[in-house]
């Protein structure tokens, strides 16, 4: 799953939907979940979580996405960066 994509996907589709961004104020974790389906963990989905919150709020709550690219890149390194440093690990064992 493209975490950024979905991320600009479901901004994208709250700044346009009055409703649907109620919806996700009021319980974000479903509207998430009901936007990605099943193609993301319970830790993914809170990340994701975090970053529309924070897209939503900057400007007016208008977004600004390029502002929250490095944080994008924070939480796919964080959910990346293990599997690199796991396989890091295994050829500085080698």
């Amino acid at each position: 799953m493209d975490i950024k994509a979905e991320i600009e996907k479901i901004v994208a589709q709250l700044t346009k939907d009055g409703d649907l961004k109620d919806k996700f104020m009021k319980d974000p974790a479903a509207t998430v979940r009901g936007l990605v389906g099943d193609q993301a963990d319970d830790d993914t989905i809170k990340k994701i979580i975090d970053m529309v919150k924070d897209a939503i709020t900057k400007n007016g709550g208008l977004g600004g996405l390029g502002s929250i690219g490095e944080k994008i890149s924070d939480v796919l390194g964080s959910i990346l960066g293990k599997k690199d440093d796991d396989a890091k690990e295994e050829k500085k064992d080698e």
